[in-house]
C-alpha cells in the first residue's frame, strides 16, 4: 500500500473515530464529548485535536492493523482532549466570578429573568452601579434583586 494511501486511511479513520468517541468520553466525563456543564469552547477543541493526534499515533504504533490502531487511538486521544477541555472550561469559569460578593456593571446591562439572552429583560444595570451576587450559572451571574448579568460585563466592587 502506498505511504499516500496509508495516510489518508489514517486520517479518514481518525476523523471516523471522532464520531465513535462519544460512549468512551461520557465514561470518563459525565457530560459527554461535546456537552461540558462550564461555558467556553474547549472540549470541542481538546477532543477533536486528541482524535486526529490519537489517530495518528496509533497507525504509526500499529504495524499490523493501521486502521484499527488508528480508530482505537483516535477515540483514547478524543476522551483524553474532552476531560482536559472540560477541566479547562471549569477552571476558567470557578474565577471567574464568585458569589456573596459585591460587584458592579462595567457598561450599561440588562437584567435577564434567567441566565441567558433568550430570557426576557426584567430591568437595567447602568455602567458603574453596584450589585450583590447570590449565585452564578455559566457566564451568568445571579443579583440579590432578582435577575441576572452577564458576567463578561461586571467587575469586583
Amino acid at each position: 500500500m502506498s505511504k499516500f494511501m496509508t495516510t489518508t486511511l489514517a486520517t479518514a479513520a481518525a476523523l471516523a473515530a471522532l464520531v465513535t468517541a462519544a460512549p468512551m468520553a461520557a465514561q470518563a466525563q459525565v457530560n459527554g464529548v461535546t456537552n461540558c456543564d462550564a461555558p467556553g469552547g474547549r472540549q470541542q477543541v481538546g477532543a477533536a485535536i486528541g482524535a486526529v493526534l490519537g489517530g495518528l499515533a496509533g497507525s504509526r504504533i500499529s504495524s499490523n492493523e493501521r486502521a484499527l490502531g488508528a480508530v482505537a487511538g483516535a477515540s483514547a486521544g478524543a476522551a483524553a482532549g474532552s476531560y482536559i477541555g472540560c477541566n479547562q472550561q471549569r477552571a476558567r469559569a470557578s474565577t471567574a466570578v464568585s458569589t456573596g460578593g459585591d460587584y458592579r456593571a462595567t457598561s450599561n446591562l440588562r437584567i435577564r429573568s434567567g441566565p441567558g439572552t433568550s430570557y426576557r429583560q426584567r430591568g437595567s444595570l447602568s455602567a458603574g452601579q453596584p450589585f450583590s451576587v447570590i449565585g452564578s450559572q455559566g457566564e451568568w451571574v445571579q443579583i440579590s434583586g432578582g435577575g441576572w448579568v452577564n458576567a463578561n460585563y461586571v467587575t469586583a466592587n
